[in-house]
């Protein structure tokens, strides 16, 4: 079985917010912009809840992914990403 991640952008506070389609209202993750330093990203899904800092939107968002990603794995499904 696969698992669709999307994301959504928050029009009001700017934080991006990643979600599985099996729950659209419950976010599995997000990234927001941290003042000069960069982004900060978190992945709530367990067992790969992980933070960081990095420098740029892309490496944030792609690590967001790469966790949900290995979540998915470990429960035998594959992550598929919204277009």
């Amino acid at each position: 079985m696969d698992k669709m991640l999307s994301k959504r952008r928050c029009p009001h506070t700017g934080v991006v917010n990643f979600f599985f389609a099996a729950d659209p209202y419950m976010a599995v993750g997000s990234v927001i912009k941290a003042g000069q330093s960069g982004y900060l990203w978190r992945c709530y899904t367990d067992p790969c809840a992980a933070a960081g800092a990095v420098e740029d939107m892309n490496t944030a968002e792609r690590r967001v992914t790469e966790l949900c990603r290995q979540a998915a794995r470990r429960e035998g499904e594959r992550l598929v990403e919204a277009a």
